[in-house]
């Protein structure tokens, strides 16, 4: 499970609410989710504005590759 899917589940929060709160497109949400495609090569405004409406860093958000 990703970062992003982990800690907005454990927020409560659903991907539209996310996408509505944050201005992120809801179909980035999912592929970041999914691991279509990666957050950690997402803008950094991106990554920001998740964040920042989950109420934690933008490092929790990055998936460690090891």
């Amino acid at each position: 499970m990703s970062n992003l899917k982990r800690i907005r589940e454990t927020s409560g929060m659903s991907q539209s609410g996310l996408s509505k709160e944050s201005g992120v497109n809801i179909q980035m949400i999912q592929h970041y989710e999914q691991g279509v495609r990666s957050i950690n090569k997402a803008q950094a405004q991106t990554v920001h504005k998740l964040a920042k409406v989950l109420n934690c860093s933008m490092e929790e958000l990055i998936e460690n590759d090891e």
